[in-house]
């Protein structure tokens, strides 16, 4: 029969070490020698750097280097933006504060020390003159006339406009019944890995080569920043990713630290490294999903839709670093998600304000798009009288449709719906959670009191973007199978999806074959991980890598045994003649052969291994329903995720099991974002959430069981009909639980219009309306 592992829901090759404690993360690593860095971060949300003095520092115990921006050189290097468009007005910033500093926490200045607490004393003595100036934290006001200016080339805070459509927008408003339209907004949140940021550099005295170890999930993207920034050949710097204890998006980004650690290990000549503190992280880690949505709706009187129109305003932050526009792109092309829109136009805002920089988190502006849509179209059906359910069926793309070209183009590909049943999917998820019977659930409920709420979420999500890339699969001469992937996992299960790959095609047990992420010195070339890309883009590189080597392995195998290649077969681990195996040799014996020197057909280059790049641009689309049902507690607001029904379908999956795994840890993320993650920042610019006792998020018991059925609609845009899945639970879960949370309170007059729906919120709203919950207590 043979190995046949792709589908199978085998455990995760990468958890018994991680189980055993044997993981190795950046701030594992030690080296003799090695020095610690430590930044001082502004106080002032927008405030003249005068004069910065590191002399005192620079005397304290222990501290070998102490610098600011002075020290980079009279045209420091800013970091730089990777997307840009004809109307971007650039807002560099800068590894270290020049003039001027734009947010709390941006770096001003650093210490090197041989200890951390070393280090962090002698901040304290680096002498810092401010002028404060008056700052901007509400993205809205920050684009009205007269708001304080961040950069000059940008006296309106724009920091870029993207505007997307297709169809006769106006003609469609014209003739339409009824517009429904709502302003729907979503809060400041951002991935909260388990492990923090952490950066370690270190110049070989000897080969001069620069070695950084980074927990990024792009090594390749950061060697080639990086290198720019330095002033030096890319060849000269390896980047190194050790195991990552989580990124969700947040980690692929360049920052100042990812340029001072290594900028201060030259100045030292010795090893030097960069922890982030949890306080750092909530201070000045990309944050991302603030933004304004004002979406109007063109319809019929039953519920079909004839056009969409909007404007969104992202809070871009205080600077745009390499992906800063991604989201305000995604949020204008995914607006219209699975419907039917003839006519659609978006203009996409980009803000300045005084807060940390944005960057893509888990889903990067579909989550924020998903919301405003799908929280429109419940509206739209409690306005028109219709169901919910069926103004969505109604408006659904079919599988006749697809593939659909929406004529939209975002900053990472082409809107090209490349396939998926629509339909079919919210039928089963609606079966599965017994939709039908929901309503007299409900009823029943409000009579004892009880506020229950189900939410539906239709969306989908671009996936396995390009441009390409690269993996390798070796043989060595023991017969061992190595991958090598420029892909750089944070927990997914990445691994044992290439082994499973590859093995399928080599036909050697998964849990033989070794995988190797996130090394420059061992790939050439890689992307990284992000946008959902590891199953497309690595898996594909994989599964073409693997061929190559099966087929030259089958090749010396029929040279070994006098047989045609045509003839030759494997199986459990050797190369056998058809029918005939007794006639066999191992993989040992192949790649032995493949050697130099070895046995070889007459004009086969040596070894067995192949190097090769998936180099793709149309990216495939996986698509899912998202339906949570909620129970709100009429006295204090609290609402209880009871059941949570996903059907997703993301073609060919390879484990089921880490599918699932992807689904419910992605659904927490929502599901916080829905209820209660949110970075607050009062109005001169302070951030008040920079601890777990500030900002909240979802433990154990907030987490419902989540019930997950699959739909397989193969993607023609890769050999094995993938398409990602990373970042669903995500997108669907914060519109779900939102609209859960509305379905559970609107008969009371309110109406749910931004998240995060905080117990105290909720407790708002319920009495904003024109009528009382039923059986809420005295209130004071």
């Amino acid at each position: 029969m043979g190995v046949q592992t792709i589908g199978a829901s085998v455990k995760r090759m990468e958890d018994p070490r991680l189980l055993r404690g044997e993981a190795a993360f950046v701030d594992d690593l030690r080296f003799p020698g090695m020095l610690h860095m430590a930044v001082l971060r502004s106080p002032h949300a927008h405030a003249r750097l005068l004069s910065v003095d590191v002399s005192a520092a620079l005397r304290s115990p222990g501290v070998v280097d102490a610098f600011s921006a002075a020290a980079l050189g009279p045209h420091p290097p800013s970091i730089p933006a990777l997307f840009v468009v004809e109307t971007f007005r650039p807002a560099p910033q800068y590894p270290l504060a020049t003039d001027t500093v734009r947010f709390v926490g941006e770096p001003v200045a650093v210490v090197v020390a041989g200890s951390r607490h070393e280090a962090e004393d002698a901040l304290e003595l680096i002498e810092v003159d401010y002028e404060p100036l008056d700052a901007v934290v509400d993205a809205y006001a920050a684009i009205q006339p007269g708001a304080p200016v961040l950069h000059e080339n940008a006296p309106d805070n724009v920091a870029a406009t993207l505007v997307y459509e297709n169809g006769d927008v106006e003609a469609a408003f014209a003739s339409a019944d009824r517009v429904i339209s709502r302003r729907l907004d979503m809060q400041r949140y951002t991935g909260i890995p388990m492990e923090t940021r952490g950066v370690v550099a270190h110049r070989d005295t000897v080969t001069g080569e620069l070695t950084v170890w980074n927990s990024t999930q792009w090594p390749h993207t950061a060697r080639t920043l990086l290198a720019g920034m330095l002033g030096v050949p890319a060849r000269s710097i390896r980047v190194i990713t050790p195991d990552i204890g989580g990124g969700f998006g947040v980690k692929a980004d360049f920052n100042s630290e990812d340029f001072l650690v290594p900028f201060a290990a030259g100045r030292a000549r010795r090893p030097v490294k960069w922890i982030e503190d949890r306080n750092e992280h909530f201070l000045a880690i990309a944050h991302s999903r603030e933004q304004i949505h004002e979406v109007e709706m063109a319809l019929r009187h039953d519920g079909t839709i004839l056009g969409l129109r909007a404007r969104h305003i992202t809070d871009c932050g205080a600077y745009q670093r390499p992906l800063g526009l991604v989201n305000a792109s995604l949020a204008g092309t995914s607006l219209g998600g699975v419907y039917r829109i003839p006519a659609y136009r978006v203009e996409a805002v980009c803000a300045s304000t005084n807060k940390s920089p944005a960057s893509p988190y888990r889903g990067a502006g579909t989550p924020e798009a998903t919301f405003a849509r799908e929280r429109l179209l419940d509206i739209v059906a409690r306005e028109l009288g219709v169901d919910r359910a069926e103004v969505r069926r109604k408006n659904l793309l079919t599988p006749e449709e697809m593939p659909h070209d929406t004529g939209l183009v975002s900053l990472e590909a082409a809107v090209v719906l490349d396939s998926g049943n629509f339909p079919a999917g919210l039928d089963k998820a609606l079966e599965m959670i017994d939709y039908a019977g929901f309503a007299a659930r409900q009823q029943a409920a409000r009579e004892q009191g009880r506020l229950i709420g189900l939410g539906i979420c239709v969306y989908n999500q671009i996936t396995g973007t390009g441009p390409f890339e690269g993996g390798s699969v070796r043989v060595d001469p023991t017969g061992e199978v190595t991958i090598n992937s420029g892909a750089a996992p944070q927990g997914q299960g990445t691994a044992t999806m290439l082994a499973q790959i590859a093995a399928d095609e080599l036909q050697v047990p998964h849990d033989t074959i070794k995988v190797v992420f996130g090394d420059t010195g061992r790939l050439a070339h890689g992307m990284g991980t992000y946008a959902s890309r590891n199953a497309v883009m690595a898996g594909t590189a994989v599964v073409m890598a693997a061929t190559k080597v099966r087929e030259k392995a089958l090749a010396l195998a029929a040279h070994l045994v006098e047989a045609d290649p045509s003839d030759m077969v494997l199986e459990d681990g050797y190369a056998h003649v058809k029918g005939v195996p007794t006639t066999r040799v191992s993989w040992a014996e192949i790649a032995a052969a493949a050697t130099p020197g070895g046995n070889r057909p007459e004009g086969m280059e040596p070894d067995l291994e192949s190097v090769q790049y998936f180099e793709n641009m149309a990216a495939p689309y996986s698509y899912g329903i998202h339906i949570a049902e909620v129970e709100v507690d009429p006295d204090t607001g609290i609402t209880t995720v009871g059941r949570y029904v996903v059907v997703n379908d993301a073609g060919t999956i390879v484990n089921p099991r880490n599918a699932e795994g992807q689904i419910v840890g992605g659904v927490a993320q929502g599901l916080g974002g829905a209820l209660m993650e949110e970075l607050v920042y009062a109005p001169d610019g302070q951030p008040q959430s920079t601890s777990f006792l500030d900002y909240l998020i979802p433990g154990s018991l907030d987490v419902p069981r989540v019930e997950v059925g699959h739909l397989e609609s193969k993607s023609p845009l890769n050999p094995l009909g993938l398409k990602g899945m990373g970042e669903g639970g995500a997108i669907g879960g914060h519109s779900a639980v939102a609209n859960a949370v509305a379905d559970a309170i609107e008969h009371l007059g309110c109406t749910v219009t931004r998240t995060p729906l905080k117990p105290a919120t909720v407790w708002g709203l319920m009495r904003s309306g024109t009528a009382a919950p039923a059986g809420a207590g005295t209130t004071a």
